[in-house]
């Protein structure tokens, strides 16, 4: 069973992806900030990591830079409502796994999770 961290600050998102990640079978735990992400990285090893681009103090990028910085990666899955051209071509720069634009489809995040997941494959999934 994969082991799956969310970090976002809005905290109805981030317990409403969890919800829909349990019902699957993964155990998740969710993390408000970077700084809290970062503290339960050191603790448990997961297999993914879903993040959010904005949030207050550090952002998903900051997440992002300092994985990237540590060797090799955990797949991150970015999430945002609000990301443009430079924002999205940064993240892949640090190695993010896939975007997927808020609000989603329950089906696109779950694909977007598998396939990160289970077959290291990057994943472009951008929903208009």
């Amino acid at each position: 069973m994969e082991t799956i961290l969310i970090t976002d600050d809005d905290g109805v998102c981030r317990e409403a992806i969890q919800r829909t990640l349990e019902r699957q079978g993964y155990r998740v735990q969710g993390a408000a900030n970077v700084d809290a992400a970062l503290d339960a990285i050191r603790r448990i090893p997961f297999d993914l990591i879903v993040c959010d681009f904005r949030m207050p103090g550090k952002t998903g990028l900051d997440l992002l830079a300092e994985l990237h910085a540590r060797g090799p990666q955990i797949p991150v899955l970015m999430v945002s409502a609000y990301t443009d051209e430079n924002t999205e071509a940064a993240a892949v720069q640090l190695g993010a796994a896939g975007l997927l634009r808020k609000p989603f489809r329950r089906r696109d995040l779950l694909d977007c999770v598998m396939r990160a997941i289970h077959q290291g494959i990057e994943v472009r999934l951008l929903p208009g």
